[in-house]
């Protein structure tokens, strides 16, 4: 009788995500944000969260294109705060270049306050890293407007 039951299971739970792996999710959603497609990148990366089960390396694979898509989307401040929290199960992962690259990425998009936020938060993160406030001296040199001004007053680091 268990023996039937598992393929059974095994149906229902790939019909219940559309029959996709969370490596399919994986790949739409890389796909969809290498295309400039961040949102639709970031609904991907959340269906295939769902589906991801227990396999902690492909649930990092797929914060990461979350995270980038987020940061894409002017959301620095959601990526900061995701990358505290991701920090907590995904030590090694969250490193100092991944804050760095993830504000880039914000600041590209044309979101300096949560490039901002996340350079802040790499910088609590890691105080011995210098590039940190290097990279907020480079955004203030930049010409930031007043409420990111006040912003980095907040942060102390004006």
């Amino acid at each position: 009788m268990t023996a039937r039951l598992l393929p059974l299971l095994l149906v229902a739970a790939l019909a219940a995500c559309g029959g996709k792996s969370a490596d399919d999710f994986r790949g739409e959603a890389q796909s969809a944000l290498d295309a400039g497609d961040a949102a639709k990148a970031l609904q991907l990366a959340d269906e295939g969260l769902k589906a991801v089960g227990s396999d902690k390396a492909m649930a990092w694979r797929l914060h990461q294109v979350r995270l980038e898509a987020l940061a894409r989307s002017t959301k620095g401040a959601e990526v900061a705060a995701q990358l505290e929290t991701l920090s907590a199960e995904y030590a090694a992962q969250t490193t100092a270049a991944l804050y760095r690259s993830l504000a880039d990425k914000a600041r590209a998009a044309g979101d300096n306050t949560g490039a901002i936020d996340i350079l802040a938060a790499g910088d609590k993160k890691f105080p011995e890293d210098p590039n940190f406030k290097k990279a907020i001296e480079d955004l203030k040199s930049s010409g930031v407007s007043p409420e990111e001004v006040e912003k980095l007053k907040a942060l102390g680091y004006l």
